[in-house]
């Protein structure tokens, strides 16, 4: 059920919830859990927001698989980074950073020469870090003469958070000797000295060094404002091999570890299964200082204020909507939260999105559950009322004597009493009646419904019949339409395969539903229905079926009349005798179908003599297949004595042999074979005629279904084979029907009741 809730209190109220939320999701945001959670979400934007149209300065140098291939495990001699650092100094790299710990001596000759490409490159950056050891951390430092020779040096120190994601950096991290640079930061202050101290400045951090010893202090966490793209990448192999390097003239280069086995891999926002080796992250951090790209968390103040506005807004909302609608806002309103959040990452600043989602997310509940307060106070105030006026009327004394719950459960016990039997009787009344019943409210939505109308118009568990719903399965009928009669419509419609009377009034304001509704009605017209059918059908078999012996008797009637002595007067009379026959045996087992399905006749439990039977059926269709010079063939192994209504299986015979005459080639035979099975007897027609198509074959038993290529060639009403199919069905039995190249065979199977025919056939 949707639509709009009733409104409860005003403005004072909803400041109230409101207050109540922000303090609520304020304490929630201290947990551990939820703060992990604010974090992830923030992460998504990293990985939907698009790359920046301008491409990174930066170049990254990998000393990937190819290069380890080349020359050998790492770690490399001194002297083959040497010639890696000569190469790109004389490429022309603007800055040089070896993201590599140069801390343990090699040979004298290796040192030297990493010393000397080190002075003559003049650019080089140089890293340290702060290592874990048995006594506790200390900093693990180039060896001196290098770091002497090199431009600076800088820390490659990289904080987790407690999920072990990389989402900030220490722009300085303090020592006793004083503050050092981070690696990025130091290969950035000399590329670009301007870009730098303006980034740093951002952040609160003083760009100019700091060589004063410190014992305690907290390093500034600065967020790594990640880019989606991948720098541009360049093998360690290929420098040393002297390459094209004219894509580092210029641009920053950082020189690290990029194989998939190193150690140095950091889990970051942009990919947490596939982690990013040290050297890139340096690089992401190199690039946002150039590129002046920053992510700063907005101030307590600020988060407090949207957050509140949050609040607010959830509160007014969902003070408002209830049912679906109030979940499509609840859908709504995550996904603004999120793209308002997104949008202001895209400016550069991280709002509370988690705390802010979880406003969302927690605002409904609290909103009900101060509608379930005030309601629970309207109710009980409502219900001292009522039990005041049941003191009245019935003279007890309802005072609560006992606990406030008790009272009001012993005052609704009795007032489930009362209603209950109010209750049944009206659904007593509703369900006596055999028509369909549905009432429903102004909205179109149901309020009841009786039994029958349930049965004739099932719906899911999930959902219930509207007004709508039910006019959208009926078909309004042809010859009596809806039309407006008096305040309501009235009319003939079809639900299902039945035929119903339909009445819609409107419905008078309620207790029920105070602002009125609409009542439906549908009455069954089966019975009307099945007598218009009854008559159809036998008009058709009298316009049809018996039209022509009819034919055959006028004809001959009228010939002896005007020629009496013409030759072909002398079989005239025998005609007529044995049309007049077959026409009466047609009439009498249609009458007979007719009454059995009346119930004014029950099936006759005959000993019928199969060979008798159609030895009968011959002698009356003999003038037929002579006129078509067709011979009748009898088959039958021996005797076959079953139980039935003889009349009926007559009439039965009699139909599938005319037809056999009827639609056979002229000049053939037809063959009867009557047999008996292991449960059944079956009795078969079998003609030498145009083959039946197999999607006709399939409805040849429906009534006033006719093969479409015998539609105009001979006359007929599609009646005589369905006729057939109920005599069978009668007597428990079936009707089939096989064609090929062959001819058609038409086989009535019967149960075999002879074990009861014998006991019968003894007393007569």
């Amino acid at each position: 059920m949707t639509g709009e809730g009733p409104k409860r209190g005003g403005w004072e109220t909803t400041l109230a919830l409101s207050a109540a939320l922000f303090v609520l999701i304020a304490a929630l945001s201290t947990i551990r859990l939820i703060h992990d959670s604010e974090q992830r979400l923030t992460d998504t934007f990293f990985r939907v927001t698009p790359a920046p149209a301008e491409q990174s300065k930066v170049v990254l140098v990998l000393i990937d698989d190819e290069s380890l291939q080349q020359y050998g495990r790492w770690p490399w001699s001194r002297a083959l980074l040497a010639q890696l650092t000569r190469n790109l100094a004389s490429a022309g790299a603007g800055v040089i950073g070896l993201d590599i710990l140069l801390s343990e001596p090699q040979s004298p000759e290796a040192d030297a020469a990493m010393r000397k490409a080190l002075k003559d490159s003049g650019r080089t950056v140089l890293a340290d870090k702060i290592g874990s050891f048995p006594d506790g951390p200390h900093w693990i430092e180039p060896l001196p003469d290098l770091s002497a020779s090199a431009m600076a040096v800088g820390h490659v120190h990289a904080p987790l958070d407690a999920d072990s994601v990389c989402r900030s950096f220490p722009a300085r991290e303090l020592s006793i000797d004083g503050s050092r640079w981070a690696f990025a930061v130091e290969v950035a202050r000399h590329a670009d000295p301007h870009a730098t101290s303006g980034f740093l400045s951002s952040y609160g951090v003083p760009s100019t060094d700091d060589n004063a010893s410190v014992s305690i202090a907290k390093p500034i966490l600065i967020p790594i404002a990640y880019r989606r793209d991948r720098f541009e990448e360049l093998s360690a192999r290929t420098a040393l091999q002297g390459g094209d390097l004219a894509r580092v003239r210029g641009r920053p280069v950082l020189v690290g570890l990029g194989t998939m086995d190193t150690s140095d891999r950091l889990a970051t926002p942009l990919t947490t299964e596939f982690l990013t080796p040290g050297v890139e992250v340096h690089a992401q951090i190199l690039d946002s200082i150039l590129a002046g790209r920053k992510l700063h968390e907005v101030s307590l103040w600020l988060s407090g204020v949207v957050l509140f506005l949050t609040c607010v807004l959830v509160v007014v909302v969902f003070r408002r909507w209830r049912g679906w609608t109030a979940a499509a806002a609840l859908a709504l309103m995550g996904a603004l939260t999120y793209i308002l959040a997104w949008l202001a990452f895209r400016s550069s600043f991280l709002l509370p999105i988690g705390s802010m989602m979880l406003a969302v997310i927690t605002g409904p509940l609290l909103v009900y559950t101060g509608d379930l307060v005030l309601v629970e106070r309207s109710l009980t105030q409502q219900m001292r009322g009522l039990r005041s006026w049941l003191a009245l009327q019935s003279k007890k004394d309802l005072s609560p004597s006992r606990s406030d719950l008790s009272w009001k459960l012993g005052l609704l016990q009795e007032l489930q009493t009362e209603l209950g039997s109010l209750y049944e009787l009206h659904r007593t009344l509703l369900e006596s009646t055999q028509d369909l019943v549905a009432i429903f409210d102004e909205r179109g939505e149901l309020l009841l419904q009786n039994r029958a109308l349930a049965q004739a118009c099932p719906t899911d568990a999930a959902e219930r019949l509207s007004l709508s719903q039910l006019q959208s399965q009926w078909i309004p009928s042809d010859d009596a339409p809806l039309t407006a009669r008096g305040p309501g419509k009235e009319g003939e419609v079809y639900l299902g395969s039945e035929l119903y009377s339909v009445r819609i009034v409107p419905m008078p304001s309620t207790s029920l539903s105070p602002r009125g509704g609409t009542i439906v009605t549908l009455a069954s017209l089966k019975t009307r229905v099945e007598r218009d059918h009854a008559r159809s059908e036998a008009l058709g078999f009298i316009t049809h079926e018996l039209r022509t012996p009819l034919s055959s008797i006028q004809g001959f009637a009228e010939l002896m009349m005007h020629y009496p002595s013409s030759p072909d007067c002398e079989r005239a009379p025998e005609t007529i005798y044995w049309e007049s026959k077959r026409l009466l045996a047609l009439i009498n087992s249609y009458l007979d179908v007719l009454r059995l399905d009346a119930g004014a006749k029950s099936l006759a439990e005959d000993a019928v003599e199969l060979d008798d039977l159609v030895q009968r059926v011959f002698d009356i269709l003999q003038p037929l297949a002579a006129a078509a010079k067709m011979r009748f063939v009898m088959e039958s192994q021996e005797p076959i004595m079953v139980v039935a209504d003889g009349a009926l299986l007559h009439g039965a015979v009699l139909n599938l042999v005319s037809n056999a005459i009827k639609y056979g080639k002229q000049g053939t035979e037809i063959r009867v074979t009557c047999s008996r099975g292991q449960d059944d007897v079956a009795v078969g027609v079998h003609n030498l005629g145009a083959p039946i198509p197999p999607e006709s074959l399939a409805r040849l038993f429906d009534s006033y279904y006719r093969a479409p290529d015998v539609e105009k060639s001979k006359a007929g009403w599609g009646l005589g084979l369905a006729f057939v199919k109920r005599i069978a069905e009668k007597h428990g039995g079936s009707i089939r029907a096989e064609s090929s190249a062959a001819g058609n065979l038409f086989e009535i199977h019967l149960p075999d009741r002879t074990k009861i025919a014998a006991p019968a056939k003894e007393m007569a």
